[in-house]
């Protein structure tokens, strides 16, 4: 990696974690005070609905912001094209699936869910209208600016939240975060983007980014609607609080990977772009990548895992502790979908969005599988058909990798093992005081446990000479020294 492109990915690394991790932090206090206010119907509710936003905003994207992000010449005939694109079929869907609303709620048989889905669905409109200022955005590795749009967004939205739970407004709580969320989020990239709205459409443009684009839509789009699937799912063959349950159990189960991951990916997908066709930097480049996702997000999620009892029973209170095997074992499955993500992150930076449907494909297929054969049996059953899916995905996409640009399964184990055992080392360790009974108080334990998995983690990547870990210390070193 060359230096200049590695001071771009550190800055762009800096500005995504901020992004991200403060992004989490309200979502994390904004879950806490919902759970805490909110019955687990009103998770049900908005679990049910989730699949036909998540299909429709996969639509309006189209992979054209993927697209546009990885070419290296974009042009503003292909900005406008984009815009007035996403702009259209935003508000066909939605006008779809206003008319569908009634359909959604005799099928699930609960009352005033139509009125639900129509304000739910707003949200397509609104986060398609800042599309295009993100991309331009990312364009110029102006990471700083997506940083600030998402944590004032998310921030404004979550006091109407706050205020809406607050004022027992229930489910409609749950309703209007998303809604909110995307309306700020556009209006903030307006205001500090610099595109100038345009019209102008054209068809050789969009000619010209759609055969990158469908793939990457339709690949996208499985990838993303398979939770929200599950919990349409569950929801019609469950009562609406065990869908409660098992929304919550898995997504706070997929929060350490997702977020974790996302961070490295919207760093990587601009800065590795520009070396994608110099084979020997470009295969460094993504080893590099996979270990330092591999250096944090193996020890976030199995300390997760580690101190999930304790967490749940302070932060969400006992309402919620069903959820608790459900988290730990959609947390440990979670590993997988994002080191198959960023090979998929990797195979679409080289053009490959074909590779990736096909991995989507499969996935699906498999998971949808899986899902008939077990949902009788339990949510446990379900759940382990969910982590077998995703492994067999992780072994498929790192052999599409190992095609592509020579990135093997064998060598991606070899990166990614000294941290995955340092981890399970570091935790089994920190589940004494929990498994011995050694302290009540539960703010106390956790405490406890972090700091001794912290200290053991860390303790054996300086022993052992992880060259992530030495970088991370060169680093701080360098910073101490400029201050």
């Amino acid at each position: 990696m060359s230096e200049n492109t590695k001071n771009i990915t550190i800055k762009g690394l800096y500005w995504n974690t901020l992004d991200r991790f403060g992004n989490q932090a309200v979502v994390t206090i904004l879950g806490i005070i919902t759970a805490r206010l909110l019955v687990p119907e009103a998770f049900g509710i908005i679990s049910i609905l989730m699949i036909f936003t998540t299909i429709a905003t996969a639509f309006v994207d189209s992979g054209l912001a993927t697209s546009l992000v990885r070419t290296k010449n974009v042009s503003e005939a292909d900005y406008s094209t984009m815009f007035v694109f996403n702009l259209l079929v935003s508000i066909g869907f939605y006008l779809v699936l206003f008319f569908a609303a009634p359909y959604i709620e005799r099928f699930n048989g609960i009352d005033n869910l139509a009125l639900y889905a129509r304000v739910l669905f707003l949200q397509i409109i609104a986060q398609s209208l800042g599309i295009v200022q993100y991309v331009k955005i990312l364009k110029n590795f102006q990471f700083h600016i997506t940083a600030k749009v998402n944590l004032l967004a998310i921030f404004f939205a979550g006091l109407i939240v706050v205020a809406l739970a607050l004022m027992d407004m229930g489910v409609w709580a749950l309703i209007l975060q998303p809604v909110l969320y995307a309306l700020f989020r556009s209006v903030l990239f307006w205001l500090w983007g610099n595109w100038k709205m345009s019209f102008n459409f054209s068809k050789a443009s969009l000619r010209n980014h759609l055969g990158f684009s469908v793939s990457f839509m339709i690949s996208n789009m499985m990838g993303k609607i398979l939770s929200p699937f599950y919990y349409s799912f569950i929801g019609k063959h469950y009562s609406v609080g065990d869908a409660g349950y098992y929304f919550q159990g898995n997504k706070w189960g997929e929060t350490p990977s997702m977020l974790i991951s996302s961070i490295i990916q919207g760093t990587t997908l601009s800065t590795l772009t520009p070396i994608q066709d110099d084979y020997p930097r470009f295969l460094n480049a993504c080893r590099k990548t996979m270990a330092t996702l591999a250096f944090v997000l193996f020890p976030v999620s199995i300390l997760a895992i580690c101190i999930a009892r304790p967490a749940f029973d302070f932060a969400l209170t006992e309402t919620w502790l069903p959820s608790v095997p459900f988290f730990q074992l959609l947390c440990f499955g979670s590993l997988f979908i994002s080191i198959t993500d960023m090979n998929v992150n990797f195979l679409n930076i080289k053009g490959r969005s074909k590779f990736s449907l096909s991995l989507e494909v499969i996935k699906f297929s498999l998971a949808i599988l899986l899902l008939f054969l077990t949902y009788q049996q339990g949510f446990l059953a379900i759940i382990y058909g969910q982590i077998s899916v995703r492994i067999v995905c992780f072994i498929i996409a790192s052999i599409m990798s190992g095609r592509v640009y020579g990135y093997n399964t064998l060598s991606q184990l070899k990166d990614l093992f000294p941290s995955l055992l340092m981890s399970l080392l570091a935790a089994i360790v920190a589940y004494l005081p929990l498994h011995f009974n050694l302290i009540q108080h539960n703010l106390l334990l956790l405490i406890v446990q972090t700091i001794i998995f912290a200290g053991i983690y860390l303790g054996l990547n300086q022993l052992t000479g992880n060259d992530v870990w030495q970088e991370v210390l060169a680093l701080v070193r360098k910073k101490i020294i400029k201050k």
